[in-house]
């Protein structure tokens, strides 16, 4: 093996040692919400979804249909349990949320954008912050509780970055608080709340999940959509509390729609939303983008100009040759024909000998050596030929014969 492969041999070892360190390197967390059924970060619902799914005693599904959609579509002819997550501003759909409980369904909505919602339900809330991984990042952020009410008073530990809106409830409003939330700064000393713990009345802390009888049906409005991801149901004990929730969604099939997030908020003002939400259009769609495809690949291939063969070309000089002797021949032009061949001997005489007999006797002195021919004899017959290519008289067939023979033995 030579010096060169065991060179490349080891680059490409450790390249592949690398990628496989960097693969099973802890991945950083996005903390990005998304509330995505798809997303297995902390603030998406991959998890949330999968547990539910598994443990909803009536089904659990979730869809990308909005509650138009679904109305269309014949959904509601039985009472539903729906869950809208989103942090995405949705009053359009307030008045569709409360028909939809007004006539028997349960709807769950958790969501920060809460303006509409409290001057609609005559409640307010108070902002606490926005969660921000960088401001907390290196500290050690506090933790505050969150209770929810049922038999008995039970309570998990939260950080407070979590509860973005806490709502308040006047007396006059008539609902049930659901849960509540106590910050770090009200809480004196190590508090732990058991099944069992007498705690003080629930509207004196303020409320994060509330429920409000609307006609057959109810609304609960959760203030913090960060509390029904895969985060808290991982985390310590805050599938507890997602887990009651959830309970009171028991009696119904589950719905949850995605339809008001922001990544299906994208998709819906594309221009191919509409065209995606029938099947024949769908697969038209899909068939135009594969053809597109398809010519892309065709056409971008390397193309290949091809050579054409090319012939040797042709000498065509001893058919000029024999096209000029006809012509002269025709026209019985023997003088031109003699001056043809006699500049064609001299240039041969040059090019082989370096011999030019139309400068000086000296050259004629030098082909006659060469040839071993009379010197006077080779004068005076270049002379006669030279006076016959003149045209000045007639040459016969003959003398042009005769002249053509001399000339062809001068040449070497």
């Amino acid at each position: 093996m030579s010096n060169r492969t065991k060179f490349i041999l080891g680059i490409i070892a450790l390249l592949a040692l690398f990628f496989v360190l960097e693969y099973q390197m802890p991945r950083k967390f996005q903390w990005v919400p998304t509330f995505a059924h798809s997303d297995p970060q902390p603030f998406g619902c991959l998890v949330f979804d999968s547990v539910l799914k598994a443990s909803m005693p009536n089904g659990y599904t979730v869809e990308r249909r909005t509650l138009w959609q679904m109305e269309k579509d014949s959904v509601f002819t039985t009472p539903k349990a729906v869950i809208i997550i989103t942090e995405e501003d949705i009053d359009a759909q307030i008045k569709k949320v409360l028909d939809l409980a007004n006539r028997g369904n349960t709807m769950l909505v958790a969501t920060s954008d809460l303006y509409h919602w409290t001057d609609t339900l005559g409640i307010d809330y108070n902002y606490q912050q926005l969660f921000n991984v960088v401001e907390i990042a290196g500290k050690k952020p506090e933790k505050g509780l969150l209770f929810w009410k049922s038999n008995t008073l039970c309570g998990v530990p939260v950080y407070k970055q979590l509860i973005e809106r806490t709502l308040e409830i006047p007396d006059s409003v008539s609902c049930k608080v659901l849960a509540t939330f106590a910050n770090p700064s009200k809480i004196k000393g190590h508090i732990t709340v058991q099944e069992d713990t007498v705690a003080p009345k629930v509207h004196t802390r303020p409320a994060v999940a509330v429920s409000f009888s609307i006609g057959k049906g109810e609304l609960i409005l959760v203030s913090s959509p960060l509390l029904l991801t895969n985060y808290m149901m991982v985390s310590g004990n805050g599938h507890q509390f997602i887990a009651w929730l959830m309970n009171r969604l028991k009696d119904r099939p589950v719905i949850r729609t995605e339809s008001y997030m922001k990544i299906t908020a994208t998709e819906q003002q594309s221009p191919f939303y509409v065209l995606l939400q029938e099947p024949p259009l769908r697969w038209a769609l899909y068939l135009s983008m594969l053809a597109v495809v398809l010519f892309c690949f065709v056409t971008a291939r390397r193309r290949q100009r091809v050579i054409p063969v090319v012939t040797k070309p042709q000498n065509g000089n001893l058919e000029f040759v024999r096209l000029v002797g006809t012509l002269y021949w025709q026209q019985h032009d023997n003088a031109g024909l003699l001056a043809k061949k006699l500049a064609f001997t001299i240039d041969e005489l040059r090019r082989q000998t370096g011999i030019d007999i139309t400068s000086d006797n000296e050259s004629i002195g030098q082909l006659a050596s060469q040839t071993g021919r009379d010197t006077e004899e080779l004068r005076l017959l270049l002379r006669n030929i030279r006076q016959a290519a003149s045209g000045n008289y007639a040459v016969s067939d003959a003398e042009l014969k005769t002249f053509i023979y001399e000339l062809d033995s001068l040449i070497l």
